[in-house]
């Protein structure tokens, strides 16, 4: 039988995952947020509300990513 993978065993009983983020802010509404887990394989992402609230609209929305999030 072969050996199940350690992050499918059912006997883990707890998991820890943590992510760091840091942001910076561009213009009041364009963020930059560098998100990494354990200080690994970092990803870079820009956010932008619309002009509609303020924002230049250069970027999807903190709700299109929340929303993509859900999706996957």
């Amino acid at each position: 039988m072969a050996s199940v993978p350690e992050g499918l065993s059912p006997r883990i009983e707890t998991r820890e995952i943590v992510f760091e983020a840091d942001v910076d802010l561009v213009t009041p509404f364009l963020k930059l947020a560098t998100v990494s887990r354990a200080g690994a394989g970092h990803m870079t992402f820009a956010s932008d509300e619309g002009p509609g609230l303020g924002g230049l609209g250069s970027a999807p929305t903190p709700l299109m990513y929340f929303s993509a999030a859900l999706a996957f």
